[in-house]
């Protein structure tokens, strides 16, 4: 009889463990309006000082599986654009984000985890500078449904200290 309670009660905590997690309708909180970015980077190993001005508009593919951002980003008045693409597996029960460019860039594939309540995003990402493995992430936090504080990292010690890169501000314009 412990052994069946036991086993209940694992069930019981698996599916409410289940239930907190958010799905792929998480990735709608940036579907809706624009989203005008404001920010500044820092000299710093792997950026340069620069001010940023930019604009996000997002939206549900046609069949409600991917969320598409078009983003133009002004590095100093300088123009850069990408396309964003937000998935969730629900196999693996993960999200991704893919980022192409319009001069054909080699697609960046990043990690993306959200946290439990929806409110965090964290974008991770690595790469190997001169023999040695970098790793790089973009930390989005929700203020409120409209507004998002964001700032971006690296990482030579495997995560145990981070240096900041820049961060800025995403205020939602309806």
């Amino acid at each position: 009889m412990k052994k069946l309670v036991v086993i209940v009660m694992m069930l019981v905590a698996g599916t409410a463990g289940a239930a907190d997690k958010p799905g792929a309708e998480i990735l709608g909180r940036w579907v809706g309006g624009t989203w005008p970015l404001e920010g500044k980077m820092v000299d710093s190993d792997f950026s340069k000082a620069a001010t940023l001005k930019g604009l996000s508009t997002c939206n549900w593919s046609p069949e409600h599986v991917f969320v598409v951002c078009d983003e133009i980003v002004y590095v100093n008045g300088e123009p850069e654009r990408n396309l964003g693409i937000y998935s969730y597996d629900k196999k693996s029960d993960t999200y991704h984000y893919v980022e192409i460019t319009p001069e054909g860039r080699r697609p960046a594939l990043n990690e993306l985890v959200i946290s439990a309540d929806g409110n965090r995003r964290e974008y991770r990402g690595s790469s190997e500078v001169k023999g040695e493995k970098v790793q790089f992430r973009t930390i989005n936090e929700y203020r409120s449904s409209d507004s998002i504080e964001w700032w971006s990292e690296y990482s030579k010690d495997q995560g145990q200290h981070w240096t900041k890169m820049g961060g800025g501000s995403e205020k939602r314009e309806r």
